[in-house]
């Protein structure tokens, strides 16, 4: 009893640190007694920042949450023996003015109930204030958040507040801290209640993220927006009400402060950002939580709703709007995030009640359809894709219906078929393609697909047909429907069919999947052909051409000329009638028979089959081709050949329609192919003069370069002037031909070469046979001959100039030759014995040819005297049908001349219709003769051709 009277002495402030020293002491027991016996000394704030400021918050909170219970129900007991736990002892011996002035100090010590944070919580009470305080107090000095629920929970039904704020704050940081992630750090309470925004939202999920980067492992992402996420939005209301901090205070007076988003679009913020760099967790997440009404409040709401029915429908629709969104935000092309993506999709349809999508299948008859034109494409634009405009609420691509998810749906598809055409995208950039409506842009991705597929791993025709029907339902999506500005649905949607068809067409062709295109393309079954025939042969030859000019050899056993051979082999059968493969034939053949030899071009660079197509002139090839190889001349028809077919396939111009002659007549191209002969036979009979081969070029002059002879059709009443050659005559068409041309001008510089003095062997008067340098001379002027009978009249004067050189030639070495002989005769009768005097005797004329031993010069009008009577019976049978007159040198010129119309020789002649041998040489005699019959020919005593009718 002397303490409780010793107590009501005190004075206030005596109480007042007597209560501060209790509880200092942690002895709650007495500062029950003392502030129930005292009780007009101590209102309850007071007790309460008494309390807050100087109970160490290391005492457990189940050693005065009797106390607050009594403090909170104003109902103070001193306790059972509140003697027994008083003691005065410390304050009693302070007086009144010592008291006073060491309570005015700890008084000024004493904490405010209210906490910095919740300043504006001004109708809130003293005991939710204190308890709150008190929850930050412990939390930051001793870290002793798990005895927090210990000191909440028993009044939590106290106030709305404290348990709004308990299950959006301290619970959500304990089970961060104690349940989910107790080995990794935590936030502090202070800090954690301070955070609001998309930056609670980061702390929140950070330890997720991190998580699931390691573990992949499932459900962690459901629990903790369930368990953290979704408690601490149900104080958003509260949060928004709390003011600034100081530090928050101080920067808003120099910065507008930023709208502060909403808690769930924080949120949903998060997931569209999260999704770009980890898809699979907000996959995750989305799957496995059921959005806004899926939380998890510790049983502490007690049946309460925090989110009305209005707010939630909304909610969930957003939630679903960024579900979707998160699937047009990922710019992975995994396949395993496909699937993942595959399986979202599935979700959302879930949630909205919808149809869920097929499974993922290359099967293009299990893929989904584009059955009717949507609406919601009209006048969207790519920008919808952008992030800033991706999450709008109005844009039509996440609006939580069926045509959105169906366009999805699609998209999802179509990046699962470009996958397995070796095409990796992500849905996205898919979409972005679709949405930009780029021609070129879609044709570039056509492109790149068909060269994939062309010059990946060999693939067979079954699985080059499922990637037709692939390629197809990308550019329809599987429908028929034309869009207003689309030639149809799909991807491919803004390249026309036959593009679409053509580029498919030339992936089989660099596949080798011959057999099939035939089957497709040419010979196809179905109602409607994918492509004309015409367009079939095009893109046929234009691939031909392709591998044709990237070949680096022309052997078509090898390369590109391989390619090009097989795939002509493959389809000439279908274009029997087409020039243009005729031509390409002909190329091929022409280009591998030029590969057989050596041709560089200029700068060093070897022969490539491009070349042959980049020339204007093919055929001056084959005059390189001859020069650089030594004797190559000597392979005459294969050169002819090779010449013929240039000129048929004419190769500049063999994808030129306008250019294109497959619809000329046979003789026009047999013309052609005996321009081409003439032309190359001059080539070469140039380069066997080249190489000092006289033989061989007057052989090919002679046998492969004779005159076109009169037409067995020709009436015999025809006039002299159209039968005989003129010197004045324009009119002739041979004349005309450039491969006459050729004929004439070879035959000229045949009979101009003169040859190296080793090309004629050493003749003896014991040689039986003629002179060899006779005999050349003799061949030359068979040449003349010849070239006289080709050559136009305006290049006769130089012909002839030429022959008389040669003329001039014999001359001098026939008088050499006589000249040799006399003397020899003469010493040979001077050594014989009993040798008579000389007599002159005349010689009988010799028959000169290269059969004879010698020869006599001729004149010109010896010539076209002999060769008038010698060639009238066998080049011009038509002129007579009587007997020949053989007109002798001899008779008209005298004993010297000892010429002969007979310069008959094997190599020299050709068979006439009646088995008679011409001489080249005899030739020039009809000619000469008819072209001065008019005028001199009386000289020659030429008889009229109506005298012999």
């Amino acid at each position: 009893m002397a303490e409780l009277q010793r107590l009501q002495k005190l004075s206030a402030p005596h109480c007042v640190l007597l209560a501060i020293h209790h509880a200092n002491e942690s002895n709650i027991t007495a500062l029950r007694a003392l502030t129930a016996l005292r009780d007009t000394v101590f209102d309850l704030e007071l007790i309460l920042r008494i309390l807050l400021t100087y109970l160490p918050e290391s005492v457990p909170p189940s050693a005065y949450l009797e106390y607050l219970d009594e403090l909170a129900s104003d109902n103070r007991t001193p306790g059972d023996d509140p003697a027994a736990v008083l003691e005065v002892a410390p304050v009693e011996e302070l007086s009144d003015s010592q008291a006073k002035k060491k309570r005015r100090k700890l008084q000024l010590k004493l904490l405010p109930l209210v906490h910095l944070l919740y300043e504006a919580e001004t109708e809130l009470d003293p005991l939710t204030h204190f308890l709150i305080h008190r929850a930050h107090r412990i939390d930051a000095e001793t870290g002793l958040l798990n005895s927090i629920p210990e000191l909440i929970a028993p009044f939590i039904g106290h106030s709305e507040y404290l348990r709004i704020w308990f299950i959006s704050t301290a619970l959500p940081l304990l089970r961060l801290m104690y349940e989910y992630y107790p080995e990794s750090p935590a936030p502090s309470l202070d800090e954690f209640a301070r955070s609001r925004g998309r930056r609670a939202i980061d702390i929140q999920l950070s330890n997720l993220r991190q998580t699931h980067a390691r573990s992949q492992e499932g459900g962690l992402a459901a629990r903790d927006l369930r368990g953290v996420v979704g408690p601490w939005i149900c104080g958003a209301n509260e949060r928004k009400r709390r003011k600034l901090s100081p530090d928050d205070r101080r920067a808003s007076m120099t910065e507008a402060p930023a709208q502060e988003p909403d808690d769930w679009e924080s949120l949903f913020g998060w997931l569209v950002d999260t999704s770009k760099a980890d898809f699979p967790l907000i996959s995750s997440v989305i799957i496995e939580w059921d959005g806004p009404e899926d939380l998890d409040l510790g049983g502490f709401e007690e049946g309460r709703d925090y989110v009305d029915d209005e707010t939630q429908r909304k909610l969930e629709r957003r939630y679903a709007q960024i579900a979707l969104a998160c699937l047009y935000l990922f710019d992975s092309s995994n396949s395993d995030i496909l699937q993942t993506a595959h399986g979202l999709l599935a979700r959302i349809s879930d949630l909205l009640s919808l149809e869920p999508p097929p499974h993922l299948s290359l099967i293009v008859e299990a893929l989904p359809s584009c059955a009717a034109d949507m609406p919601m494409l009209q006048g969207l634009k790519a920008s919808a894709l952008q992030e800033e405009h991706i999450t709008r609420p109005d844009n039509p691509l996440i609006q939580p219906n069926q045509d959105a998810v169906h366009l999805l749906e699609l998209f999802i598809f179509s990046t699962h078929l470009l996958s397995s055409l070796q095409q990796l995208m992500s849905v996205r950039e898919v979409a972005r393609m679709f949405l930009r409506n780029d021609k070129s842009e879609q044709l570039s991705l056509l492109h790149k697909i068909v060269h994939a597929l062309s010059t990946s791993a060999k693939l067979d025709a079954e699985q080059w047909r499922a990637n037709r029907s692939r390629l197809l339902w990308l550019w329809n999506w599987g429908s028929n429907q034309i869009g207003s500005d689309r030639y149809a649905q799909g991807i491919f949607g803004h390249i026309d069919s036959q593009t679409i068809e053509t580029e498919i067409l030339k992936g089989l062709l660099e596949g080798s999947q011959y057999t099939l295109i035939g089957q497709l393309y040419i010979r196809s079954t179905s109602d409607r052909t994918p492509l004309p025939l015409s367009d079939v042969e095009q893109v046929i030859l234009t691939a031909v051409l392709h591998h044709y000019d990237n070949a680096t050899n022309g052997n078509r056993t090898r390369g590109g000329m391989k390619r090009a051979s097989d795939i002509v082999a493959a389809f000439k059968a279908h274009f029997l009638n087409s020039g243009r493969f005729q031509r390409i034939q002909a190329l091929l053949a022409a280009t591998h028979a030029m590969s057989f030899y050596s041709l560089i071009l200029q700068h060093g660079v070897p022969f490539q089959p491009v070349n042959i197509r980049v020339s204007a002139d093919p055929l001056s090839l084959i005059q390189k081709l001859l020069e650089q190889n030594l004797r190559s001349y000597t392979h005459l028809d294969d050169l002819i050949s090779i010449g013929q077919n240039l000129v048929v396939a004419q190769p500049s111009t063999i994808m030129d329609k306008d250019a294109d002659y497959s619809h000329l007549d046979t003789a026009a191209v047999e013309k052609r192919k005996a321009a081409a002969e003439r032309r190359v036979i001059g080539m070469t009979v140039e380069a066997a003069l080249a190489e000092d081969d006289f033989e061989t070029a007057y052989s090919y002059v002679v046998n492969r370069l004779t005159p076109s002879t009169p037409s067995p059709a020709m009436s015999p009443t025809l006039s002299k002037s159209s039968q005989r050659f003129s010197f004045g005559s324009h009119d002739s068409e041979a004349r005309d031909d450039d491969s006459e041309d050729v004929a004439w001008r070879v035959a000229v510089q045949a009979g101009r070469h003169r040859g190296s003095p080793s090309s004629s062997s050493t003749w003896g008067q014991a040689n039986t046979a003629a002179r060899p340098d006779l005999r050349r001379l003799e061949q030359r002027m068979e040449l003349l001959s010849q070239a006289l009978l080709l050559a136009p009249p305006h290049h006769l004067e130089e012909v002839l100039a030429v022959w008389q050189e040669c003329e001039t030639e014999m001359t001098n070495l026939l008088a050499e030759e006589n000249e040799a002989e006399e003397r020899f005769n003469d010493a040979a009768d001077r050594r014989l014995p009993g040798a008579f005097a000389e007599v002159v005797t005349i010689q009988p004329r010799r028959e000169v040819g290269r059969g004879a031993v010698e020869e006599a010069p001729m004149g010109l009008f010896d010539v076209a005297r002999g060769a008038a009577a010698a060639f009238s019976k066998s080049a011009f049978p038509l002129r007579g049908s009587g007997g020949s007159r053989n007109v002798s040198g001899a008779e008209s010129y005298g004993d010297t001349s000892r010429a002969s119309v007979d310069l008959g020789s094997d190599s020299g002649s050709m068979h006439s219709t009646g088995d008679e041998r011409v001489r080249r040489r005899d030739m020039v005699a009809n000619a000469v003769t008819g072209g001065l019959a008019s005028g001199l020919g009386w000289v020659l005593g030429a008889t009229p051709v109506n005298e012999h009718q």
